[in-house]
């Protein structure tokens, strides 16, 4: 059988994607802090903004080591 998706891309890809999306979620909670920073959800924002952009980074650090990663 033909591999015609080769493992490391799929790897580098869904990690890269995963954490793009982290990254553009965390930058949305962090414009409603922004906009709002004393409101009701303030708090439960932060501990989700945090998180967020812990996720990107994991992410986005596991991608770059896939795609550099040795065969």
């Amino acid at each position: 059988m033909i591999n015609l998706i080769p493992q490391k891309f799929l790897y580098v890809a869904c990690f890269a994607i995963s954490g793009t999306t982290a990254a553009c979620i965390s930058v949305s909670l962090a414009s409603l802090l922004a906009a709002n920073p004393k409101g009701p959800d303030a708090a439960g924002r932060a501990v989700a903004l945090v998180g967020c952009a812990s996720l990107a980074g994991a992410c986005l650090t596991l991608a770059a080591g896939a795609a550099t990663d040795a065969d």
